[in-house]
C-alpha cells in the first residue's frame, strides 16, 4: 500500500510537489503528490488519514453509482403530485435524497481528511472539489431550514447541480469541459461586446418606444350607448385573449396602423353591416339587439359591426404577449433584444413597433440582427473553434510526451496516430487471439496423442513463420509473424501489425496470410487424427496428398478469378446500380398505393436481398472469411444482408416489421463507391468519440435544466380551450419527459419565445433569467463546441497529409499474380480518367469535313473580321478603354432598377407598363451591342481569349439571348404563349448576376464559393443519404396518418367517416409523409429547425390511416424526430461550417506566400516607425511648467480611471429612465446629465491644451470624445430652448439628441483592450464581409424580383387566411419582397410563408388569382434560397472571421516581439536615445507596464551612461507610486492572473506571454541585458 502510487482514475488534484533539500521527510512519504502533514498533526501514515487516502484512491466506482442513483431520484420528481409530499412514493424519494446527501457529505469529509482543506494541493485547491463543497453546504442549509419549517424553494433547486459531480468522474468529459473553460477568457470579451450592443440598442429602444406597445383603439371619450347595451370589449381585440394585439399609432407618431384600419366584425364568414342605430331601433320594437336563429346570428351580415366605434388611439395598460414584450425599461428592452438576436419571433416585434411608431424602424432591427446575430454570435463560435483547436493541439503534444514515457492510451481517441483505425486494431487483436487459441488446442491434441515436443515446435513454426509455396495462399508475401515472445501480449501484436503497414491498402495480403496460417494448423490437426496409422498407409497417403495439392491449386485459381471479378469496376458499378434501383423501389412507396405496386415492391425486395446475399457469398469465397471481415464496409454490408434475410423469412403477416427499417441502411452502401464522400465520412468517424463525449455533456446539461425547469415551472403552464376547459400547454415542465422535450425545443430555438412568455406570466419576469441562461450556455457555448469539434476534425484532416509524408512509395507486392491484378486495376482506373468528352469527339470528327478557308481564317473573328480589320480594331479600342466597364456597369444598375419596378398588378395600358417595356427594349439593345463588340474584337469560340471561353461571358451571352427571345415572343403575341413569356420574364431577373464579373472583390468571393462547391456537394450527398433514409422511414411510419377533421366541434369524431357524416372537411397537414417527396420537404423544414415542433406534434398525435388524431397518442415517435434533429440538423449540417472553413483556408494557402511577404514589409515599416519614434525628442520638451502639468494630468492613469468611473455612473443613470417615470427622477437625471457633460467638456479642453490641436485631432479617440461633447452640448441647448418655449422644436429632434448620448459608452472601449482586439478583428474583416454583403444583396435582389413575379398576386384576408404572410410580409412589390426574404434568411417562420405559397387553387371559377405550378416551383424557390443564405453564405462569414482572428493574434504577437526587440536595442545601446530629463515623466520609449526592465534600467534608477548617451531618469517617482501605477495599468488592461483569468483577453494573453519570466523572448532579452550590464560595469571600472 505504501509504495503504490495513487490510482490514475482518482479525482484528486494531483500536482508536482516542490521539494526543498532541507525537507528530507518528504522524500519518504508514501504519496509524494499529497501534502505530508495536514491539520498540523495528521501524517500520511497516521490511522484516520491513511484509511481516508486508501478510500479516496480506490478504483471502485461507488461515487459514480450514487450520482446515477441521484439522477434517477431527481428524475422521478413529479411537480403536479409532490406538492405536500403525502404519498408513499414521495416519502421513499425523500429518504433516498437524505441517504445521497449523507453519502456526499461523508465523501467530502473523507477527502478533506485525505487531502487537507486549504492550500495548493488540498481539497479546496481543486475547482471540482469546490463545486462539491458548495453542493454539500447548500444541502446543509436546505435541511436546517426544513427543520425550522421554512420552505425556501431557491435553496432546494441547488440540488439539481448534483449531477455535475459526474463530470469530474468521466475523464473525457472533464477534458472537454476544461477545453470550454480555456475559452472563457476570450468569451468574456465577446460577452462584454454583447453587453455594449445590448446597452446601446436597449437605451435607444427605451428612448424611442417606451410605452408605445400599450397603444390600443378605444371608443371616443364621449361615446355612449343605451343603458342595457355595452361594447363587447373596452378596446378592440383581434382575438379572444389579445395574444396578438392590434397596436395603433398615436397622432404625433408616423406608425403604419391607425384606428381607421380596424377591420369590420365578421360572423360565419360574412362582414357585419348593422350599427348602433339599428340596435336602438330593434330595442324600441322590443327585439334582441341582433337577429338570432337557434342561438346564432341569422342571415348574411345581419349583425352589429361594433368595431367601427373603436376610433381613438390611446395608451392602455397591457403590453403584447402577457406583458413580456415592451421597451418600458432597460430590463424588458434587453429581453426583447435577446429574443431578436436568437432570430425567433423577431419579425412580430418589428411589426408591432412599425405599427406604433414608424415604418423605418426596420433599420433598427436589421442592424441589430446583422451586428448581434451574424457577427457576435458567430464571433462566439469563432473564438470557441480557435481556442479549441489550439488547446487540442497542446493536449495532443502533451499526450504524445506522456505516451512516449508511459505508453498510456489517449482519452480522446481522435488524438491517436492515424496509421490504424480502431476497427483495424481490434480486428488484428481478435485474429491474434484466435491463432493463439488454435495453436494451444493443437498443442493439447498433440500432447494427448503422445506426439513428440519437437513436432509441436515444428508445427508452431510451420503455422506461424515458415512460408510453404505449395500450401500458402496468394497473399503470403507479407507474413504477419508472431513469435513466441509476443504470444501473451496482444498490444504487441497490434503494434507489430501497425508497424508492418497493415493499413487498408495491405489488408488483402495480410489477411490472406492469416488465413493461410489457420489453414496450415487445420492441416496439422488432420495429421493428428491419423496418429500411428501413418506408417502403415504411407503409399495411399502420398496419392491423397498429391490429389489434395491439385485440388488446392484449382481452388486457388478459382478464388483468384473470383477476386478479379469482385474487384472489377463493372461488378462494383453493377452493385451500385442495384443499390440505386433498390433505393428508388423503396422510395416509390406512398399513401393509397395500388395493391399491385405493393406486391411488386415485395418481389423487388426479395430480388435485391438475393443479389446482395450473392455479392456477400462471392466476396467471402474470393477473399476468405477473415479478409472479408477485415473491411468494416463489408461487415456493414453483411449485417444488412443477414437482417434482410431474417426479415423475409420472419415476415408472415406482411405488416411493418422492426427489421424492415434496417433495409434503409442500404442507401449508405453507396458511400463506398464514392471516394470523396468516404473522406467526409472518415472525418465524421474520427470526430465520433469527441462527439460522443459532447452528447454525454449535452444530455447532462439538458437533464439539469429539465429538473430545474420542473422545480420552477412544474404544473404552472396551462391554457384555456374554446370550450372553456383548462388544459396543460403542450410545452410544459409537468414530467421529466416533457421537460426534456421542452428544453431540447428551446435549444433548437424553435418557439422558445412562447415558453418564455408562459414562464414569465406563470411565475415572475425573473423567469427570463432561466431561459437566457439555457439559451446562452446551450446554444452559444455547447452547440458551438460541437461545431468547433467538426471544424477541428476537418482542419486536422488538412494538416494530416503534411505530417504523414513518409519516404518511399507504397508497399509492393512480390507475388506476381497479385501484382498483375493490381496493374490491371490501375490500367482500368487510367482508362476511366481518360474518358474523352462528347464535345471533344465531335470536334475531332468535324475536323475532317472542315473546309480549307476555315483553317486560313483561324485568327479571324467569326471568320469575318481579320486582325487588321478597322471595325475590329475599333471594337478592341472600345473594350480597352478604362470607362467601358464602368459604363456597362451603370447600365446594369439602371436595368436592375427597372427589374425592381416590375410587378404583376401593373395594367397593360398604363404609362408605367409602357415605360418598363420600352426600357426593356433599350437595355436589351445596349447589351446586344456590348456582346457584339466583344465577339467582334475577341472572336466567338476559337482562340485563347474568345468570348465563350470565359464562363462569365457565357452567362452574359445566355442572358442576352433570353432577352432577345423574350422580345420576339412578346411581339409575336405574348397572350397566346403566356407560360413561355412568364418563364422568360423570370430569367430576366438574373441580369444582376452580370455585376459579379465586373467587381473584383465579389468575383473572388464567388470563385471561392464555386471552388467550395465540390466538398459542399459531398456534404449535400451525405445529407441526401440521411434525408432519404429518414424520408422512407417517415413514409412507412406516417403515410396517410397526417389527416384530420376540420370543423367546429370535432371532440367526438374518431375517423374519416364520422367527419364526412358531420359535413366537415377531412384534410391533411401541408407538411406530411404521404410520399417520399412530401416527406423530404417536411424533413427539410425539420432540419432548418423552423416549425419542426408542429410537425413533431402531428407525428405524436397520429393514430392510424383515416383516424382522427389524438393528443400524444404515441410518445415513442419522439425518437424519430429528435434523432433526426441530432444526426442531421446538429451533426451533418454543421459539417457545412467545417467544409467552408477548410476550403477557405485552402484558398488562403495559395495567397499565403504573398500575405507573408506583405506582412513582413508591414512589420519592417512599423519597426522603422517605432525606432524613429524612440530616437526623437518627446514633443513636450518645450512646454511651459503649467502646460506640462496639464499634459501630465492628461496622460496619467488617474484621469483615465476617473473618466471610466464617470462613464460607468453615466451608463447607470441612462439605464434608469423608464416609462411613466416620476418627475423627481427626471429632474435628477437632467442635473446628472449636466454634470457629466461638464466633465467631458473639461476633459476635452484639458486635452486640447495638453496635446495641441494637430496632435489632439490625430487620435481617433479624441475625435470621438469631441463629437460626443458637441452632441451633448447641442442636446442640452435644444432641451432648454424647448423647455422655455423660446422656439417651436420638433420633439423627434430632441429625442434623437437624447439617443445620441449613448455614444458616451464607446469611450469605455478605449479602456478595454481585449474587446478592442475583437473589434479590430471585426473591422479588419469588414472589406471581405462587405463583398459577402454585396453577394447577399445580389442574391436577395434576384430572389426578390423572382418572388414578385411568382407570388406577387397572393392575397391574405379573412377568406384566404395566411400562416406566415401578412400585411407586412408580402411579395406585392420589390421592397416588401426584400424585407420578407430577410425574414426567410433569418429562419423566422419561413415555413409558414412557404406553406402560404403552396396554397391549392380553389375548385371552379374564382376571383382568387392562383397558379397550379406554384406547388412545384415554391419548394424549389424557398429551399434553394434557405440553403444558400442560411447554410453557405453565413458560414463564409464564420470562415472570414476565423481568418482575421488568427491574423489579429499574429499581429498582437508581432507587436509584443517588436517592443521587446526595441527595448533590447535600447538596452544594448544600438539606438541613440535623446536626453529626456523631464521631472517625473517616463519617456515614450520606455517599455509598457508589465514588461519590467531590470533595476539598472528602471524609471526609479539614477542616471546610467550607455554608448555615450545620457539616459537620465530622475528618481522623483517614488517606488510606492510606481507600483501603484503598475497595478492600475494592469487593472486597465484587464490582465489579472489566477482567479481573475476570466477577464483576460486577446492582446492581454499575448502580453502575458512576453511579460512572464518563462517566455523565451524574455529569457534572451534578460541574458542580453545582463551582458550589457557586465559590459557597462567593466567600462566604468
Amino acid at each position: 500500500f505504501f509504495t503504490s502510487p495513487l490510482s490514475p482514475l482518482s479525482p484528486l488534484p494531483l500536482s508536482p510537489l516542490y521539494l526543498r533539500p532541507s525537507d528530507i521527510s518528504t522524500l519518504i512519504v508514501p504519496y509524494p503528490e499529497l501534502a505530508p502533514v495536514i491539520f498540523f498533526c495528521l501524517k500520511q501514515t497516521t490511522f484516520p488519514r491513511s484509511w481516508c487516502i486508501r478510500a479516496v484512491s480506490s478504483p471502485y466506482p461507488l461515487p459514480i453509482m450514487v450520482i446515477l442513483l441521484n439522477c434517477v431520484t431527481l428524475g422521478m420528481y413529479q411537480p403536479c403530485e409532490n406538492i405536500d409530499c403525502s404519498s408513499d412514493r414521495c416519502k421513499v424519494l425523500q429518504a433516498f435524497d437524505v441517504f445521497i446527501y449523507v453519502f456526499f457529505a461523508v465523501e467530502m469529509v473523507v477527502k478533506m481528511m485525505a487531502l487537507g482543506i486549504f492550500g495548493h494541493r488540498c481539497y479546496l485547491g481543486d475547482t471540482w472539489n469546490r463545486l462539491d463543497f458548495f453542493i454539500v453546504m447548500a444541502g446543509m442549509v436546505e435541511y436546517s431550514l426544513d427543520l425550522q419549517n421554512i420552505n425556501l424553494s431557491a435553496i432546494r433547486t441547488v440540488r439539481v447541480l448534483r449531477p455535475l459531480k459526474a463530470i469530474n468522474r468521466v475523464p473525457s468529459m472533464r477534458i472537454l469541459v476544461n477545453l470550454l473553460l480555456d475559452t472563457l477568457p476570450m468569451l468574456g470579451n465577446v460577452l462584454l461586446l454583447c453587453f455594449f450592443v445590448f446597452f446601446i440598442f436597449g437605451v435607444i429602444g427605451v428612448q424611442l418606444w417606451a410605452g408605445l406597445l400599450r397603444n390600443r383603439c378605444y371608443p371616443k371619450e364621449n361615446f355612449t350607448l343605451s343603458k342595457d347595451i355595452s361594447l363587447p370589449r373596452p378596446y378592440y381585440m383581434a382575438d379572444e385573449d389579445d395574444e396578438r394585439p392590434f397596436i395603433c399609432s398615436l397622432a404625433q407618431d408616423n406608425g403604419i396602423m391607425a384606428c381607421t384600419d380596424v377591420p369590420a366584425r365578421r360572423e360565419l364568414g360574412r362582414t357585419c353591416c348593422l350599427d348602433k342605430d339599428d340596435v336602438t331601433h330593434r330595442q324600441g320594437l322590443g327585439l334582441s339587439p341582433e337577429p338570432l336563429v337557434n342561438g346564432s346570428v341569422s342571415g348574411p351580415g345581419l349583425c352589429v359591426n361594433w368595431n367601427q366605434y373603436y376610433t381613438r388611439c390611446h395608451t392602455g395598460h397591457s403590453n403584447p404577449h402577457k406583458g413580456a414584450i415592451n421597451f418600458d425599461n432597460i430590463a424588458y428592452a434587453w429581453i426583447v433584444i435577446f429574443q431578436v438576436i436568437t432570430l425567433e419571433g423577431w419579425v412580430e416585434i418589428m411589426y408591432y413597433v412599425m405599427d406604433a411608431h414608424s415604418f423605418y424602424n426596420f433599420i433598427y432591427f436589421i442592424l441589430l440582427i446583422i451586428i448581434g446575430s451574424f457577427f457576435m454570435i458567430n464571433l462566439c463560435l469563432v473564438v470557441i473553434a480557435t481556442q479549441f483547436s489550439e488547446t487540442k493541439q497542446r493536449e495532443h503534444q502533451l499526450m504524445q510526451e506522456q505516451r512516449a514515457q508511459a505508453h498510456s492510451s489517449s482519452t480522446l481517441a481522435s488524438m491517436t496516430e492515424p496509421s490504424a483505425g480502431c476497427y483495424e486494431s481490434v480486428f488484428q487483436l481478435v485474429c491474434h487471439v484466435l491463432r493463439k487459441a488454435r495453436r494451444r488446442s493443437m498443442a493439447l491434441c498433440n500432447r494427448l496423442l503422445g506426439r513428440p515436443k519437437e513436432v509441436k515446435g515444428a508445427g508452431r513454426r510451420g503455422g506461424g513463420e515458415k512460408t510453404n509455396p505449395e500450401h500458402a495462399s496468394p497473399g503470403d508475401s507479407i507474413a504477419l509473424t508472431v513469435s513466441p515472445a509476443t504470444d501473451g501480449c496482444p498490444h504487441c501484436t497490434v503494434a507489430l501489425s501497425i508497424s508492418d503497414g497493415a493499413g487498408p491498402a495491405d489488408s488483402l495480403a495480410n489477411l490472406e496470410v492469416e488465413e493461410g496460417a489457420l489453414e496450415k494448423t487445420d492441416g496439422e490437426g488432420s495429421k493428428c487424427d491419423a496418429g500411428k496409422e501413418e506408417v502403415k498407409d504411407a503409399a495411399p497417403a502420398k496419392v491423397s496428398g498429391g490429389c489434395r495439392r491439385g485440388c488446392g491449386k484449382l481452388w486457388e485459381e478459382t478464388r483468384l478469378k473470383l477476386l478479379g471479378i469482385v474487384e472489377s469496376k463493372y461488378f462494383n458499378r453493377g452493385i451500385m446500380i442495384a443499390i440505386l434501383i433498390n433505393t428508388i423501389s423503396m422510395g416509390i412507396e406512398h399513401h393509397n398505393q395500388p395493391e399491385e405496386l405493393t406486391n411488386v415492391l415485395e418481389i423487388c425486395n426479395i430480388v435485391f436481398t438475393s443479389m446482395f446475399a450473392m455479392e456477400m457469398i462471392l466476396k467471402i469465397t474470393a477473399s476468405g472469411c477473415f479478409n472479408y471481415l477485415r473491411n468494416p464496409y463489408n461487415v456493414f454490408d453483411g449485417v444488412i444482408v443477414i437482417i434482410s434475410v431474417c426479415e423475409i423469412i420472419g415476415q408472415s403477416d406482411g405488416g411493418l416489421s422492426i427489421l424492415r427499417t434496417f433495409r434503409l441502411l442500404r442507401v449508405l452502401k453507396l458511400v463506398r463507391f464514392m471516394p470523396a464522400l468516404r473522406r467526409q465520412l472518415v472525418v465524421l468517424m474520427k470526430t465520433m468519440d469527441n462527439v460522443a463525449t459532447f452528447c454525454m455533456l449535452l444530455m447532462l446539461f439538458i437533464f439539469i435544466f429539465s429538473i430545474l425547469g420542473m422545480h420552477i415551472f412544474g404544473c404552472k403552464f396551462s391554457l384555456k380551450t374554446e370550450a372553456g376547459d383548462t388544459v396543460p400547454d403542450r410545452k410544459n415542465f409537468d414530467s421529466l419527459l416533457w421537460a426534456i422535450v421542452t428544453v431540447f425545443q428551446i435549444l433548437t430555438q424553435e418557439d422558445w419565445n412562447t415558453v418564455l412568455y408562459n414562464g414569465m406570466a406563470a411565475t415572475s419576469p425573473l423567469a427570463a433569467l432561466y431561459f437566457v441562461a439555457l439559451m446562452t450556455f446551450g446554444n452559444y457555448v455547447l452547440f458551438n463546441l460541437l461545431v468547433a469539434i467538426l471544424v477541428e476534425g476537418f482542419q486536422a484532416e488538412v494538416r494530416l497529409p503534411n505530417m504523414l509524408q513518409v519516404p518511399g512509395g507504397p508497399p509492393s507486392h512480390p507475388n506476381p499474380r497479385m501484382r498483375s491484378l493490381n496493374l490491371a486495376k490501375d490500367r482500368s482506373d487510367l482508362d476511366e480518367e481518360i474518358d474523352y468528352s462528347l464535345c471533344f469527339r465531335i470536334q475531332k470528327m468535324m475536323e475532317v469535313y472542315r473546309p480549307d478557308w476555315c483553317e486560313k481564317r483561324e485568327d479571324w473573328s467569326v471568320y469575318l473580321f481579320s486582325p487588321q480589320n478597322k471595325f475590329r480594331l475599333l471594337c478592341q479600342s472600345i473594350i480597352a478603354h478604362k470607362l467601358f466597364d464602368y459604363v456597362v456597369l451603370s447600365f446594369i444598375f439602371l436595368n436592375c432598377i427597372t427589374v425592381a419596378l416590375e410587378r404583376p398588378k401593373i395594367l397593360q395600358s398604363s404609362l408605367e407598363r409602357l415605360f418598363l417595356t420600352v426600357s426593356n427594349y433599350v437595355f436589351t439593345a445596349i447589351f446586344v451591342a456590348e456582346m457584339t463588340v466583344k465577339v467582334v474584337s475577341k472572336g466567338l469560340y476559337l482562340g485563347e481569349k474568345a468570348y465563350l471561353k470565359s464562363s462569365w461571358n457565357v452567362l452574359d451571352g445566355f442572358l442576352v439571348f433570353v432577352s432577345l427571345i423574350d422580345i420576339v415572343v412578346s411581339m409575336a403575341g405574348g397572350a397566346k404563349i403566356l407560360g413561355v413569356l412568364r418563364v422568360l420574364r423570370l430569367l430576366r431577373t438574373l441580369r444582376p448576376l452580370r455585376v459579379i464579373s465586373r467587381a473584383p472583390g465579389l468575383k473572388l468571393v464567388v470563385e471561392t464559393l464555386i471552388t467550395s462547391l465540390k466538398p459542399i456537394g459531398n456534404i449535400v450527398l451525405i445529407c441526401c443519404a440521411f434525408f432519404i433514409i429518414f424520408g422512407i422511414l417517415g413514409v412507412q411510419l406516417f403515410k396517410g396518418k397526417f389527416y384530420y377533421c376540420l370543423g367546429l366541434e370535432v371532440k367526438n369524431i374518431t375517423n374519416k367517416s364520422d367527419c364526412l357524416q358531420a359535413n366537415y372537411r377531412w384534410v391533411h397537414h401541408k407538411y406530411n409523409f404521404d410520399n417520399l417527396g412530401q416527406a423530404l420537404m417536411s424533413l427539410f423544414v425539420l432540419a432548418s429547425k423552423d416549425g419542426w415542433v408542429n410537425i413533431m406534434y402531428h407525428g405524436l398525435d397520429a393514430v392510424g390511416i383515416d383516424q382522427q388524431p389524438s393528443i400524444n397518442n404515441n410518445p415513442w415517435m419522439l425518437l424519430y424526430f429528435i434523432s433526426f434533429l441530432l444526426i442531421v440538423s446538429f451533426f451533418v449540417l454543421n459539417m457545412f461550417v467545417g467544409v467552408v472553413v477548410e476550403n477557405f483556408h485552402k484558398c488562403r494557402q495559395n495567397q499565403e506566400v504573398e500575405e507573408a511577404k506583405r506582412r513582413e514589409e508591414k512589420r519592417q515599416r512599423r519597426m522603422e516607425k517605432k525606432r524613429r519614434k524612440a530616437q526623437k525628442l518627446p514633443y513636450y520638451t518645450n512646454y511651459s511648467h503649467g502646460r506640462l502639468m496639464i499634459h501630465t494630468l492628461c496622460t496619467s492613469h488617474y484621469l483615465d480611471l476617473f473618466i471610466t468611473f464617470i462613464i460607468c455612473i453615466n451608463v447607470i443613470t441612462m439605464s434608469l429612465e423608464h416609462y411613466s417615470q416620476p418627475q423627481s427622477l427626471e429632474t435628477s437625471l437632467k442635473y446628472c446629465n449636466y454634470f457629466f457633460t461638464t466633465t467631458f467638456v473639461l476633459e476635452s479642453v484639458l486635452k486640447l491644451i495638453g496635446f495641441g490641436f494637430r496632435r489632439f485631432f490625430k487620435d481617433r479617440w479624441n475625435q470621438l470624445d469631441l463629437s460626443i461633447v458637441l452632441l451633448s452640448v447641442m442636446g442640452i441647448i435644444l432641451e432648454e430652448i424647448d423647455y422655455n418655449a423660446s422656439l417651436p422644436i420638433n420633439p423627434t429632434i430632441i429625442r434623437i439628441m437624447r439617443v445620441l448620448r449613448i455614444a458616451r459608452v464607446l469611450k469605455l472601449l478605449k479602456m478595454a483592450t481585449g474587446m478592442r482586439a475583437l473589434l479590430d478583428t471585426v473591422v479588419q474583416a469588414l472589406p471581405q464581409v462587405g463583398n459577402l454583403g454585396l453577394l447577399f444583396m445580389l442574391l436577395f435582389f434576384i430572389y426578390a424580383a423572382l418572388g414578385v413575379e411568382l407570388f406577387g398576386e397572393l392575397v391574405c384576408n379573412a377568406d384566404y387566411p395566411c400562416e406566415g404572410m401578412s400585411r407586412h410580409a408580402t411579395f406585392e412589390n420589390f421592397g416588401m419582397a426584400f424585407l420578407t426574404l430577410f425574414q426567410v434568411s433569418t429562419g423566422d417562420n419561413w415555413n409558414g410563408i412557404m406553406k402560404d405559397t403552396l396554397r391549392e387553387c380553389p375548385p371552379g371559377p374564382s376571383d382568387y388569382p392562383c397558379h397550379a405550378g406554384l406547388q412545384f416551383i415554391s419548394p424549389m424557390y424557398f429551399v434553394s434560397f434557405v440553403l444558400t443564405a442560411q447554410f453557405v453564405l453565413i458560414n463564409v462569414v464564420v470562415a472570414v472571421l476565423m481568418k482575421h482572428l488568427d491574423d489579429s493574434n499574429k499581429e498582437a504577437q508581432e507587436d509584443a516581439e517588436m517592443d521587446a526587440e526595441i527595448e533590447l536595442e535600447l538596452a544594448q545601446g544600438q539606438l541613440q536615445l535623446p536626453t529626456c530629463c523631464m521631472g517625473g515623466l517616463v519617456p515614450r520609449s520606455m517599455p509598457r507596464p508589465g514588461i519590467k526592465l531590470p533595476t539598472f534600467l528602471s524609471p526609479g534608477a539614477h542616471s546610467l551612461r550607455v554608448s555615450g548617451q545620457c539616459l537620465m531618469y530622475t528618481s522623483s517617482v517614488c517606488p510606492q507610486e510606481s507600483q501603484w501605477l503598475d497595478s492600475v495599468s494592469l487593472l486597465i488592461k484587464d490582465s489579472f492572473e489566477g482567479e481573475m483569468l476570466m477577464i483576460d483577453n486577446l492582446s492581454g494573453s499575448v502580453f502575458h506571454h512576453y511579460s512572464s519570466t518563462s517566455s523565451p523572448v524574455w529569457k534572451d532579452y534578460k541574458g542580453n541585458l545582463q551582458e550589457v550590464h557586465m559590459h557597462t560595469l567593466t567600462h566604468t571600472i
